[in-house]
């Protein structure tokens, strides 16, 4: 006979039974919803996995398939290169030709005197429009004239390539497609803005032209480079193209216009005479309200409007009048016997100038002195230099000994190079044997007399001021070790480089040789990412870094 349980006994014991059962309820649904999300996730590995193998096929394929394209359009690029060198030597030798020709003859023409004296191949056009006329023969020859038509023609040509290019980048959503049109952009920039520095234009009617024409070179460079660091384009940056584009699109109209113009009688040689046909410089002129329908582009280039706007470090002390301009002026100058000098204001100088041109025997001397501090900002000497009297450390040191009378100390020659008998020379500062490559300053110094005949300081004074230079993070040993593994490195040392706009970065400097070439690579002293490389290139304007 079984004991009977207390009730109040069995009913916790069945409370207990209950909460158990609940407990084992709820285990098996949390396994089963554990079970169910590990199929899930397992699913999702799978689709991800296939997506990516899809993904990578694709890529492969479009990468196969785009191969030819790329090698062909590459193959183009490198032929359109070839023929604007060959068309500009061209056009060099007979330009040469028909000085010979007019010196031959007793006649006296003073050459072109360039406004300032450039830190870059590709910033010539912008840097020089002051307002000087380029060489023009007073008897037309028909060569010569032949090769101004064809530059204009050819830089007709790529205008046109220019605004197919920039609407496939504004069509297109593949990254790959866009690097591949703005690397196009950038060579289509330089070989117009080469051809349109071949017309017998005054410089100041072909600025607002060329600033356009640079503008969309630069800033297609700046937009490859944000693509290639795995960036996008920003809206304000597809706003910026579409404003390059009409502006282009507006250059390509007037210059097929001004095509139509050009008659059987036109003469591109004569086009600075007093009584010529004015209307295709006006046209150029014309031209200046591109720069006025888009807005300023800032971004990281040397032809962005941003750098008209950058705070000039380097100027300090008392602002000076035209007296005192003149003043200095003669005092620097004092060996050239000066005949007569002339002073006026220039407005449109970043450093806020005076203009001062001395006359001499041999020609003229055009140079801005900053009203601020009265510094020499830059010069030019209109003489030539027929051959080479003076080696490489003779110029060195005449320039040298000029910067210093300058009251230009701490600056080390950081590059040479020897051109149509004349040495340019680059000085930098430098800091505890650290190079200080935005406080650039550029002489010219004539291979003949050793004397100087120019100088570019602009970067010098608006970068220049006191640095307190960081410990890198990295050593050389591992900076040296992020470039190619075949470089045979020759030196390794720091330096600041400018980047973009206002920023400065500690780097190293690794120069070396691959495959016979030699580069200069600059490797962030801090990330050990690469910032910048060159190319050292042997060219008819002598050794350029590219």
């Amino acid at each position: 006979m079984s004991e009977n349980k207390n009730p109040a006994i069995e009913k916790v014991e069945n409370v207990i039974d209950e909460k158990a059962q609940e407990r084992a309820h709820k285990k098996a649904m949390r396994n089963q919803e554990k079970n169910q999300r590990e199929r899930l996730k397992n699913q999702r590995k799978i689709e991800l996995a296939r997506i990516r193998e899809n993904e990578i096929a694709r890529k492969n394929q479009a990468k196969s398939e785009a191969r030819k394209e790329r090698d062909k359009r590459k193959a183009e690029r490198l032929i359109s290169a070839q023929r604007v060198r060959e068309n500009r030597e061209e056009r060099k030798r007979l330009k040469i030709q028909n000085r010979q020709k007019n010196k031959e003859h007793g006649r006296n023409h003073s050459g072109w005197l360039a406004a300032v004296i450039t830190l870059g191949v590709s910033t010539l056009a912008l840097a020089t429009a002051l307002g000087f006329t380029l060489f023009t023969p007073s008897e037309p020859d028909k060569d010569l004239e032949a090769s101004y038509t064809r530059a204009f023609y050819d830089a007709v040509e790529q205008v046109d390539n220019i605004d197919l290019n920039l609407s496939k980048v504004l069509a297109s959503s593949d990254s790959g497609a866009k690097q591949l049109y703005l690397l196009d952009l950038a060579v289509n920039s330089e070989l117009a803005e080469a051809d349109l520095q071949e017309l017998p234009l005054k410089d100041e009617n072909k600025f607002y032209t060329t600033k356009l024409i640079n503008q969309i070179g630069d800033y297609a460079k700046y937009l490859n480079k944000k693509l290639v660091n795995g960036e996008d384009f920003s809206a304000e940056d597809v706003q910026n193209l579409k404003t390059l584009y009409e502006g282009n699109l507006k250059l390509k109209e007037s210059l097929s216009k001004m095509s139509q113009k050009m008659t059987n009688g036109f003469s591109f040689s004569k086009m600075n005479d007093e009584n010529s046909e004015k209307s295709i410089i006006e046209d150029f002129n014309s031209l200046q309200n591109l720069s006025v329908e888009y807005p300023e582009l800032i971004y990281d280039g040397p032809f962005s409007d941003g750098q008209n706007t950058l705070t000039v470090k380097g100027l300090s002390g008392e602002e000076i009048n035209s007296i005192d301009a003149e003043r200095i002026f003669k005092y620097i100058f004092a060996d050239r016997n000066l005949q007569e000098v002339s002073v006026s204001e220039n407005s449109n100088s970043r450093f806020n100038c005076f203009n001062a041109v001395g006359k001499t025997e041999k020609g003229e001397i055009y140079a801005e002195i900053s009203k601020k501090g009265g510094k020499l900002i830059m010069f030019d000497y209109a003489g030539s230099c027929e051959e080479v009297n003076y080696q490489t450390q003779d110029a060195i040191d005449s320039a040298t000994e000029f910067l210093l009378g300058l009251g230009l100390r701490s600056l080390s020659p950081v590059w040479v190079n020897l051109n149509a008998n004349v040495y340019t020379i680059n000085f930098a500062s430098e800091i505890d044997g650290v190079i200080i490559y935005p406080d650039m300053v550029k002489v010219r110094v004539c291979a003949e007399t050793n004397q100087v005949i120019g100088l570019e300081a602009s970067s010098y004074y608006a970068n220049h001021t006191q640095r307190e230079l960081s410990l890198p993070a990295i050593s050389k040993q591992t900076a040296a070790a992020k470039v190619n593994p075949e470089m045979q490195i020759e030196s390794v040392r720091l330096c600041v480089c400018p980047v973009g706009l206002n920023l400065e970065k500690l780097c190293y400097e690794i120069s070396g040789e691959v495959l016979g070439n030699t580069y200069y690579v600059y490797i962030d002293a801090v990330t050990g990412r690469q910032v910048e490389m060159f190319k050292v290139i042997e060219s008819t304007e002598g050794t350029l870094l590219m």
